[in-house]
């Protein structure tokens, strides 16, 4: 197989832009493959994975290198014309550097609210007792104000210091802290290792059929002291 590959014609950057068209090519990634074999390896139609492969080939990313000869029609083994492709910014229609990934973070953020609201509303039905899940607004022992959501009676502490919710495998939060530059790599340095070893236990499991999927979403960015000051009132604190 040849070196990577940047790809710039209109044609192929379309194809490569499309989730559905890359998980094809990547079939083809690991080595040689026919229609079939792809279509296994993606766990898509047929039908489908034929025709992306057909359109990989119009656009010279996939090539035949041979058929083998069986009773009847023969088989078509393809592979990738690249060991790696890659599509430059200035060859999409993104306007923004945001815009080239935003389809992809939006469909895991809309993925996880989805998943993250069906797992809470179960544990919920199944852990309440009939005690009502609302808002409230409350003085914390820290001498603020906030408004947070919890049970009914429950009492007046922050979540992030004692959760009080419904008790399952989820964990939605989203936090803002002060911290000095310094403290947040050491942060990010453990998330890092955390995703680090978290790899190829989930290749593992993928490999041997065994676990189940979850979702695992982390972030770590510095805002302004104006959007910090709108992450406290989203929070209810002041």
């Amino acid at each position: 197989m040849s070196s990577p590959l940047t790809v710039t014609d209109p044609a192929a950057v379309r194809l490569l832009m499309r989730g559905r068209t890359r998980r094809v090519l990547g079939a083809f990634l690991a080595g040689e493959n026919s229609v079939s074999g792809a279509a296994r390896r993606t766990g898509a139609d047929l039908r489908i994975v034929h025709r992306e492969v057909l359109a990989l080939c119009g656009a010279g990313l996939l090539q035949i290198v041979r058929e083998d000869r069986r009773a009847g029609r023969a088989i078509k083994v393809y592979a990738a014309v690249a060991s790696t492709f890659f599509v430059p910014f200035s060859a999409t229609d993104a306007v923004t550097l945001d815009e080239l990934s935003g389809s992809y973070a939006g469909h895991y953020a809309e993925l996880f609210r989805q998943a993250s609201a069906r797992e809470f509303e179960r544990l919920h039905r199944k852990q309440s007792a009939g005690r009502e899940w609302g808002v409230r607004l409350y003085l914390a022992p820290e001498g603020h104000w906030q408004t947070d959501t919890s049970y009914e009676g429950a009492e007046l502490i922050d979540a992030a210091v004692r959760y009080q919710g419904p008790v399952g495998l989820m964990l939605d939060a989203d936090a803002s802290f002060t911290l000095t530059e310094e403290e947040a790599r050491a942060v990010q340095r453990e998330l890092i290792l955390m995703l680090m070893r978290l790899r190829p236990l989930s290749l593992e499991h993928r490999q041997a059929g065994t676990g189940k999927p979850y979702l695992l979403r982390l972030g770590l960015v510095p805002v302004t002291v104006e959007e910090g000051k709108c992450l406290h009132e989203l929070a209810g604190q002041h």
